[in-house]
């Protein structure tokens, strides 16, 4: 099993806490940049879960730390550091893996700020784990420039989500093709179960087989 190494690296307004992981056997075929949630950090259980498993289907990994986190303030209005932020890890990313190749996970104001910086960035593919949304049009704007870009998305929600709108998301989906959502039963907007536990099981099946789909789409 590949481990962890501490990295650190430039932004714009602070230098990023990180920890890579390579790929878990063989050369890396992409690298996956993975971002937290408001009250959560790079070591949410999840997201060190979804960087295991990702390596093991060999993808080079970075998790990291938005600056606010670090800081022990708030994110940024309209979250425009914490993109800002994004943007620099997927740069270095690309810049240390050597992978031309690079996707993004996000949660929470990750996922959102993923929506924002995968399109700039020129990423081969996003993951938005407990996306918020109640039809908001500067959100369903964004979602649309993620297919307009053509951009392969997963989307990951819990059907108990009170933070989404289950028949808007569905129906903007379905119309979007290079949009996939999935809907995780039982859990809520965190994609926790009703005793606070977090779904990993269910939630890592849906990456895994979406990421090997894309996988085998590569030229």
């Amino acid at each position: 099993m590949a481990s962890d190494s501490a990295v650190r690296f430039d932004a714009a307004t602070a230098v990023l806490r990180g920890q890579v992981r390579p790929a878990a056997a063989g050369d890396a075929w992409a690298a996956l940049v993975l971002c937290h949630g408001h009250h959560e950090d790079m070591d949410a259980a999840l997201l060190i879960a979804l960087a295991g498993r990702a390596s093991e289907e060999g993808l080079w990994t970075l998790r990291f730390n938005f600056a606010f986190r670090d800081a022990g303030t708030e994110p940024s209005g309209g979250h425009a550091d914490e993109i800002s932020d994004l943007r620099e890890a997927i740069g270095y990313a690309r810049k240390t893996s050597g992978m031309e190749s690079v996707f993004v996970a996000g949660r929470g104001i990750g996922a959102w700020a993923t929506v924002a910086a995968v399109t700039d960035e020129t990423t081969a593919g996003a993951i938005l784990l407990g996306l918020s949304y109640s039809g908001q049009e500067e959100r369903r704007m964004a979602l649309e420039r993620l297919d307009e870009y053509e951009i392969p998305t997963l989307i990951l929600v819990g059907f108990e989500s009170d933070q989404t709108d289950l028949p808007a998301l569905r129906e903007l989906a379905a119309a979007l093709p290079h949009l996939d959502l999935e809907i995780i039963a039982g859990a809520d907007h965190r994609l926790e179960d009703a005793g606070g536990k977090p779904m990993t099981a269910a939630v890592l099946e849906k990456c895994e087989a979406w990421l090997r789909v894309r996988k085998g789409a590569r030229p």
